[in-house]
């Protein structure tokens, strides 16, 4: 019996170091992929690259399709980096820039007393990923964490639109117009000409837009390769944000946000 025992043992480590070879051999194709992603990668390189059979690459590569973690160009038989792959990479961006930006949000905050947010693009909308609540008594209520804006509305979301390139800024305003005029009554020319400003000033100022009651200030955030990838804002009841005062939130958040060194990308 105590010699059974083992044999029983003995043939279950395999089947545990096979399924991490699986997955090492997986991830080296994905690793693989990635290297040829411009051009696309074919599947004879693929194999040569981790030196594996093809028929086993091939078995592995379309897991990874169905997974929707790779792409095929069945015209030209090469293989790109999957959607999947990319909305990963979006949400450790979202996790990167929150612990990057959490203490300047909450600078920010205690120098303004009013809540602040960190808003990313995505889409046609900006997302709001953190934000850090105000000590005065009077509180604006602005962005929650996963709530989405079109961009164009709001402080930090004309922000983000201001800086992008113009091509996709265009098209985004396209995009948006409808949404501009159901939601809040402002037309495209409405949002280009804040653009403009915007793009003067170097921050954002969304005065009734969002809200009758109140204003809002927001700056862009730049990687290192000089893209918009971010933006922070805050807003406060019309009473408190007087022209002079957006200035000087505007500063204290540009200052706040050159502390920090940019993200990568």
């Amino acid at each position: 019996m105590i010699t059974g025992q083992i044999q029983k043992s003995v043939k279950k480590i395999p089947s545990r170091q096979g399924g991490a070879q699986s997955i090492r051999r997986t991830i080296d194709i994905l690793r693989s992929v990635s290297r040829f992603n411009e051009t696309g990668a074919r599947l004879h390189q693929i194999a040569k690259a981790v030196d594996l059979p093809p028929p086993t690459v091939h078995r592995i590569l379309t897991v990874l399709l169905e997974e929707e973690f790779l792409s095929f160009d069945s015209a030209g038989k090469i293989y790109h980096l999957g959607a999947e792959l990319y909305s990963l990479g979006a949400a450790t961006q979202q996790i990167s820039l929150r612990d990057r930006y959490r203490t300047t949000l909450q600078r920010i905050s205690e120098q303004t007393e009013d809540g602040t947010c960190l808003v990313i693009p995505s889409g046609h909308d900006g997302l709001c990923i953190d934000q850090k609540p105000g000590k005065y008594r009077i509180q604006v209520l602005g962005f929650d964490i996963g709530e989405r804006r079109l961009l164009g509305i709001g402080a930090a979301c004309l922000a983000l639109l201001s800086f992008l390139p113009e091509k996709q800024r265009e098209d985004i305003i396209a995009a948006n117009a409808p949404g501009y005029l159901k939601y809040y009554g402002i037309e495209d020319k409405d949002v280009r000409l804040w653009i403009k400003q915007t793009r003067e000033l170097k921050y954002a100022n969304s005065i009734h837009v969002v809200s009758t009651d109140s204003i809002g200030v927001g700056a862009p955030i730049f990687n290192k390769k000089g893209q918009v990838v971010a933006a922070i804002s805050m807003a406060g009841i019309t009473i408190r944000m007087s022209r002079q005062r957006c200035r000087e939130i505007a500063s204290i958040i540009m200052s706040e946000i050159a502390a920090v060194d940019p993200p990568p990308n």
